[in-house]
């Protein structure tokens, strides 16, 4: 029997009464065995079980467990019978004394790195329950500070401590603990915390540990890091550099390590607040608007939460260059050089500059250099939606990059899936309305506010000729494809609803932007021939935008402004609006086709012929006939009267209560329908 084994047997052999210089060099020998030869981690387990169970004086117990320190780490089947035991013991105040101890063993073994952190994690529930105990609370506190998670602040532990707190008031020591365990929860959770709660150093907060005991521990901790050294972390925590040699890097977003911004606001006696000081966006963009705020050292980290965004909006022009130096060299590093970062975060660093773009109305003039120069080598599927959110708020600074990102997406979008192309579609045609209603504004308010005067008209122009591009290379390769169709279509409409908008809120200094180029004849002759209603609403909605667009220029020239590029423009859709109504209601788009644009290029043989082939030709495209209004039409009128229904019929039956655009221009055109 080794001298392990034996004193294991001895100690379980105790009974009352026995003796006590015997027990005692018991626990010499072992405290011997453990600080040279070291505890086997069986050995250590049985003994750890025997001695919670011991009934013996408090003071023999505790030298005991002070000797009580394995080779290995404590590992969780240890722990869980700690646990277990605290759960059966704590209810009776006469247990305090061991309780007590064995929290102190407890956070011996964290700080000394000898337990797993994940087995110690799983009781922080039951330390936490400690806390309502004064004569607990200041052996538990330690390891409730240690293992507080942010998932685990709440309001409602907030008012228990606060009423701890209040209870113990008279009680320093005590009372000092409460706040120290408060201000790391303010640092988590600020929101939940009252303002007044001060920061305490935690070095002289805590109860100082059995000296034997943490020294067992410690001499433990030394011979494991001769063989090896690593630093525990529980899950939640991200350590910043924890990585050494050609592995370390710097966080793309330093993480500020609270959820949101602040808690409560200062009193007007203080002079200047801190990012920490504020619940809100708005209250914070409110002061930091005629009132100095401290920042981060690190820009960047207030990409972090929408709160941080506003402070980098608000910043200075010196503050603006610096973060704008420093995220250019951070872009080319992470996505033009090899770098150690992940999909997953560079993901996240472009979908909160997408983000801050989107809080300041307007492109950065780093991220659109960027996107220019990554965009012609785009692999075309990695980071898609964070570009395509990017391209929709360009800088105007220089618009040859704005031309390059352009050319480089027609490309892709020619040899696109159908779902991409819908994608790419909104975000460009989402990119030109921003760009119409920045035209529109008196100034900029973020960022480069100073630079020089920008002649949008030209970059509108540019821009709207890209577009068309896009539209008629689109359809020329799907021009049966619905889907791309029907996303062109409400392309080309929100294009022409910003100029509307824009045009009826510009200031007196800002002028009427330009009206968009005409459609492609592909994207005004494939919705009259193609099965869909709505599509054809879209395209018609598209019409009355472009009426309200020449009625603000037609002002402008009675103003003395002279603009002759708009006439072929609205030639061409007058004549379109001749088709419209020659297919849909007088039956007459063959016969009437030189008045038109669509059909006008069809020559007498071919409409002798589709006549010949296409018996009632004329009338194939017509309300009562189109294939795309079957569905509403289909049933509406039933027996005899169903084939005596004209065009007019169906239109007060169908059209007039769905398609609201379609029926405004029947009846601007055709005023019987009224009657």
């Amino acid at each position: 029997m080794t001298d392990v084994e034996d004193i294991i047997h001895y100690i379980k052999s105790l009974r009352k009464g026995f003796d006590k210089d015997l027990f005692q060099s018991k626990i010499d020998e072992l405290a011997y065995i453990v600080e040279n030869e070291g505890l086997e981690y069986n050995d250590f387990h049985t003994l750890f079980k025997v001695w919670l169970n011991l009934s013996i004086p408090i003071t023999k117990w505790i030298n005991l467990g002070a000797c009580l320190v394995p080779n290995e780490k404590i590992g969780k089947l240890t722990v869980d019978y700690a646990l277990r035991w605290l759960l059966a013991k704590y209810d009776n105040q006469s247990n305090f004394s061991n309780i007590s101890f064995l929290l102190d063993w407890l956070t011996a073994a964290m700080d000394c790195n000898c337990v797993e952190l994940d087995a110690l994690n799983i009781g922080y529930e039951v330390f936490y329950s400690t806390l309502t105990y004064e004569a607990l609370a200041p052996h538990s506190i330690k390891l409730v500070y240690n293992l507080t998670k942010p998932s685990d602040v709440t309001r409602r532990r907030v008012v228990e401590l606060l009423d701890c707190a209040k209870k113990r008031e008279a009680k320093k020591n005590l009372y000092r603990q409460i706040q120290v365990l408060l201000g790391l929860f303010k640092s988590y959770r600020p929101e939940c915390v009252p303002e007044d709660i001060p920061s305490i150093s935690i070095h002289t907060s805590f109860r100082k540990i059995n000296a034997n005991l943490l020294n067992r521990f410690t001499l433990s901790q030394s011979k494991r890091n001769l063989l090896f050294n690593t630093k525990q972390y529980l899950l939640w925590t991200n350590p910043i550099n924890c990585d050494s040699g050609r592995n370390k890097k710097d966080p793309l977003i330093p993480n500020m390590e609270f959820l949101k911004l602040g808690s409560m606001q200062y009193t007007e006696q203080v002079t200047q607040k801190t990012y920490l000081d504020f619940s809100s966006p708005v209250s914070l963009l409110k002061h930091s608007v005629s009132r100095p705020s401290s920042r981060p050292a690190r820009l960047r980290a207030l990409l972090c939460n929408d709160t941080g965004t506003i402070l980098l909006a608000l910043a200075s022009d010196t503050e603006q260059a610096f973060f704008s130096h420093d995220l250019h060299h951070l872009l080319n590093h992470c996505f033009f050089d090899k770098s150690p970062y992940s999909y997953e975060e560079k993901q996240y660093l472009l979908h909160r500059l997408a983000t801050f773009q989107r809080t300041i109305l307007q492109g950065i003039p780093i991220v659109t250099r960027f996107l220019a120069q990554f965009i012609a080598f785009w692999n075309e599927t990695d980071f898609f939606g964070e570009i395509m959110d990017l391209v929709e708020w360009l800088s105007t600074d220089c618009y040859e990059y704005i031309e390059s990102i352009m050319t480089s997406l027609i490309k892709i979008y020619s040899r696109a899936h159908s779902m991409d192309q819908c994608v790419m579609l909104k975000s460009l045609s989402a990119m030109y309305a921003n760009l119409v209603h920045t035209s529109v504004r008196d100034r900029r308010l973020f960022m480069s506010t100073n630079s020089p005067r920008i002649e949008y008209s030209q970059i509108l122009r540019g821009v709207a000729t890209l577009l068309t591009q896009l539209y008629s290379k689109g359809l020329q390769i799907n021009p049966g494809n619905g889907l791309v169709l029907w996303s062109s279509a409400c392309a080309a409409r929100r294009c022409a609803e910003a100029a509307v908008c824009a045009g009826e809120g510009a200031g007196a200094a800002c002028g009427v932007p330009p009206a968009p180029p005409a459609p492609p004849a592909l994207l005004l002759a494939l919705p009259l021939l193609a099965p869909s209603a709505a599509t054809l609403e879209q395209l018609v909605h598209l019409l009355l935008m472009y009426r309200k667009i020449f009625s603000k220029l037609k002002n402008k020239q009675n103003n003395g402004i002279k603009n002759t590029h708009e006439f072929e423009h609205r030639q061409l859709l007058k004549a379109y609006t001749s088709d419209v109504i020659s297919c849909l209601y007088h039956e007459n788009f063959l016969s009437n086709r030189e008045e038109g644009y669509v059909f006008s290029k069809l020559n007498k043989q071919t409409v002798a012929m589709l006549n010949k082939i296409i018996p009632n030709a004329e009338s194939k495209f017509s309300l009562r006939n189109h294939l795309a209004f079957a569905p509403y039409t289909y049933m509406q009128i039933e027996g005899s009267q169903a084939e005596a229904a004209d065009n007019s019929m169906w239109f007060k039956y169908a059209i007039d209560k769905q398609f609201p655009s379609l029926c405004k221009l029947l009846i601007m055109t055709t005023p019987q329908l009224v009657t």
